[in-house]
């Protein structure tokens, strides 16, 4: 396959089949954390890269071969909007109804009305937005020269309110660049202006672009989820790879948020995109351990931890 791969496990959409439309590391950002490395081809200027007819082949030759899949994303090794074809292969893959249309991008071109019309028959549409201050975006997002903060928030803001899909605002976070209370605070408002349906936030989990980037720990993720709770903020899980043990993050995860409020195991269950079994296994544990204990209030059971 030349133009698709996988199907991924997706932190956020399941098993995910791809789609690359953009060379290499064409991208109008060069992100500080990215894991895919440095921006080679730093440009905010729109074409078609391939002949569209090549990707329409590889999707037609190969969509029936490769399994079971959740979703169909847009996304891989630049930013998708680049690719001014983007509109029209998304219907085209559409058209196949094989599953939902996704799409990864950093949300840079929303401010453009035929960028903005091109993403409509997406069903999720999954932008970012790192910093909400000027000289926080240009640090961790180096962005390219013609871009500038203020169009981007707008051009966000504008998509969702015209997008009959649901917008999933992204947020990754780096140790000491963009996690300091003015930078949240900043991102509230953003948020309250742009109205996603959800936000998403996560730190470092790969080997990233730049030397010295950090991840935040996990108390300094959960402090920042807490500052964001009213904005329906859910948790990046950190591993894709089921291989990974991911009941050592969760059961820490568990006793962060409950040692802050009491949370039910449904709460918790949503919090961190885990099943509820998985979530009730390690709360019995806690419990048996002395190291949290049930309440009860209106008829609903809440777990604490002790102190």
């Amino acid at each position: 396959m030349e133009f698709l791969f996988g199907p991924v496990p997706s932190r956020r959409l399941g098993l995910s089949l791809g789609i690359n439309i953009i060379p290499h590391k064409t991208c109008n950002y060069n992100c500080v954390y990215c894991e895919v490395g440095k921006t080679t081809n730093l440009t905010n200027k729109r074409q078609s890269f391939y002949n569209i007819e090549d990707i329409k082949k590889d999707f037609v030759e190969h969509v029936d071969k490769v399994g079971k899949f959740d979703f169909i994303t847009f996304s891989g090794s630049g930013e998708p909007t680049l690719n001014k074809d983007l509109g029209e292969l998304i219907k085209f893959v559409k058209s196949f109804n094989k599953a939902k249309i996704a799409v990864l991008t950093n949300g840079s071109l929303l401010y453009d009305q035929e960028v903005r019309r091109e993403l409509y028959e997406a069903d999720v549409v999954i932008p970012s937005l790192d910093a909400a201050i000027e000289s926080t975006f240009k640090r961790i997002n180096q962005p390219h020269k013609e871009l500038n903060l203020k169009n981007i928030i707008e051009g966000l803001k504008l998509f969702t309110q015209e997008f009959s899909g649901e917008v999933w605002l992204e947020i990754v976070f780096a140790k000491g660049i963009n996690d300091k209370k003015q930078d949240i605070e900043a991102l509230i408002k953003a948020i309250e202006y742009i109205k996603p349906k959800k936000v998403q936030i996560g730190t470092i989990e790969r080997p990233p672009a730049f030397n010295g980037v950090q991840k935040l720990s996990n108390d300094e993720l959960m402090s920042i989820y807490m500052a964001l709770k009213d904005y329906n903020v859910e948790l990046i899980k950190p591993f894709a790879d089921k291989n990974v043990n991911f009941d050592e993050f969760l059961e820490k995860s568990i006793i962060k948020m409950i040692s802050i409020r009491p949370c039910s195991i449904e709460e918790l269950s949503d919090v961190f995109d885990a099943k509820n079994e998985d979530v009730d296994n390690i709360v019995t544990r806690l419990i048996n351990e002395k190291k949290a204990f049930k309440k009860t209030f209106g008829n609903k059971e809440f777990i604490s931890a002790r102190k």
